[in-house]
């Protein structure tokens, strides 16, 4: 779903907080949680009712999230929920059955379920799978109630809101980090008998690469002066980055840890290696994500923070933006007749690649965009566009904006206008009385080259900017093949004019959104494993379920 949403969607992401995404993603993580206390439960005895309970939590939480989706109660929360099927009163039904029988059944045969003969040692497994599942839960109530805020909110307001984004970053990230450490711990504690003497043993390389990794990205890369923020206080400025700095050290914790278990136990026998697996793959998704999403690049010449970081190619010129030269080459027609608007790019190492980016009008009147993208080995280069007819309605826009020495086609492609400099002295007499320049203040032309792209002759005009004596501007124009060209603004400190055409159109162009996402396939390769490792797990399992005398006998087992 990620991955979709990536290739896919134009937010230049993979993950948002959605509160469909959201809801979807609870009944996972409930799910996990379960599952990780079945293993204990099975070994043990301990948190067999705990796994009962989040079993049924996490069915109830799939038909909650089918109510949010489905119910249209959602409105304007989510940019995926579905219209309004008039199916309010038939989920709240099915709401509440599922949760009366569930939960019913569970409290009814509550006394009869096995308990644990013995608490779990702070140093056994037991004790920190279990303390991983409680994680887990919190995090997703977190989200789950973050995701009914709209549903909370029409008890006390008329027009309930959304929480914000940072409300799930500022929760999660702290109980993240414990799920990371834990997860690091969980499989060395479960494949070795832990006393108190073994521990600085099994844990000193785990740690000592995890600070070494760590110490060598804070060293090599702008970590460090990219996540203060800011703040009057110590905390306000740097807590963030403590959190993130933590987090990305437990993640290298994870996946060593889990890489040697799964060294020594893979060697022997692979198919007991699938927790390992999974919490390697969980290690390098998370580094993947801290390395993607909080420190993605916009492709701009902006300063960093600033959200006016989109830039305009139009078509025919080279725009050098953020190291990158960029040419817009045109369009072409792409899958179901939408089009691709052809971007070719030359990136700072001097590797040229064409990208091609599609937008078009649904027959509803909505804009879709769709990005392309550049995969390297350590980043991807994410492109989307706004085409100009997005922009102006029809497409039509007549201002061009040029700098010195740029060229522009306008006219549907008959002409290419080239900006070579500024007169500072124009020619004023064959333009206006010997009074009206009286009142001029201030008179500036701008030297255009106008060839005929069909005839290649080449006319030189000079439109004027004109400010008078009470400040009031005056933009006279020049001629060429009955195109009129007026110098309508320019800016002293970059050089560029603003023409305004009468009798054609100016060029095409799009805005062009680009950003570079380090690190992301880490991502895609920690889901890989991570989704290896539980398949791996879960085959096992079956297969011992199936064999198990247990189940050939007929009996049943606590």
């Amino acid at each position: 779903g990620g991955y979709w949403a990536y290739e896919t969607l134009n937010f230049g992401g993979y993950w948002a907080w959605d509160p469909v995404e959201n809801s979807s993603f609870v009944p996972w993580m409930i799910g996990i949680a379960a599952i990780h206390l079945m293993l204990i439960q099975r070994k043990g005895g301990i948190g067999h009712k705990a796994a009962l309970f989040l079993s049924i939590l996490a069915y109830m939480l799939v038909v909650y999230s089918t109510f949010l989706t489905r119910s249209g109660i959602l409105g304007d929360a989510s940019v995926h929920a579905f219209v309004d099927l008039g199916l309010y009163n038939q989920l709240l039904i099915w709401i509440l059955a599922m949760g009366l029988l569930g939960f019913g059944l569970f409290a009814w045969r509550y006394r009869e379920l096995p308990s644990a003969q013995q608490e779990a040692h702070f140093l056994s497994r037991e004790f920190l799978v279990f303390s991983g599942s409680v994680l887990l839960t919190v995090v997703a109530a977190v989200v789950i109630l973050g995701t009914s805020a709209p549903i909370f909110g029409q008890l006390f307001r008329d027009n309930p809101a959304s929480v914000p984004i940072d409300f799930y970053n500022n929760w999660t990230l702290p109980l993240t980090v414990g799920i990371l450490f834990l997860a690091g711990l969980g499989q060395l504690f479960w494949w070795t008998k832990m006393t108190v003497q073994k521990v600085n043993r099994v844990l000193f390389w785990p740690l000592l690469l995890a600070c070494v990794s760590t110490g060598i990205v804070l060293v090599l890369t702008p970590f460090a002066a990219e996540t203060v923020a800011p703040g009057e206080s110590f905390w306000q400025r740097h807590g963030y980055g403590i959190q993130l700095m933590l987090l990305l050290f437990v993640s290298f914790f994870a996946l060593y840890g889990n890489a040697n278990v799964l060294w020594r136990v893979g060697r022997g026998n692979l198919k007991l290696a699938g927790g390992a697996l999974a919490h390697v793959g969980l290690g390098v998704m998370v580094i993947g994500i801290i390395a993607s999403s909080g420190f993605s690049r916009p492709i701009s010449d902006a300063p960093r923070g600033d959200e006016r970081n989109n830039f305009v190619v139009e078509q025919g010129q080279v725009v050098s933006v953020a190291g990158y030269e960029v040419a817009y080459a045109g369009t072409e027609p792409g899958e179901r007749g939408h089009t691709r608007f052809v971007l070719d790019f030359r990136d700072p190492g001097g590797q040229s690649f064409r990208l091609k980016p599609v937008a078009y009008e649904s027959n509803t009147g909505q804009w879709i965009q769709h990005p392309d993208l550049k995969l390297y080995f350590e980043k991807d280069i994410f492109v989307a566009v706004t085409p100009r007819a997005m922009v102006d309605g029809n497409g039509s826009s007549n201002e061009v904006t040029l700098r010195r020495g740029q060229s522009t086609l306008v006219g549907d492609g008959a002409y290419r206008v080239t900006f070579t400099g500024f007169d500072i002295a124009p020619d004023l007499q064959s333009v206006m009385s010997e009074e009206e320049s009286g009142r001029l203040e201030i008179a500036v032309g701008a030297v255009l080259q106008i060839a005929n792209t069909t005839t290649n002759l080449i006319e030189e005009i000079t439109p004027i900017y004109a400010i008078r004596t009470d400040r009031s501007v005056n933009a006279i124009p020049a001629h060429s093949d009955g195109v009129g060209y007026y110098f309508t603004n320019m800016n002293v400190d970059t050089g560029e004019i603003t023409l305004t055409l009468d009798g054609a159109t100016g060029p095409d162009y799009v805005i062009v959104q680009a950003q570079e996402k380090p690190a992301i396939s880490l991502v895609w390769i920690g889901i890989i494993l991570l989704s290896g490792g539980f398949v791996l797990s879960a085959t096992r399992r079956a297969k011992a379920l199936r064999w198990s005398p247990s189940r050939k006998s007929g009996k049943r087992t606590g």
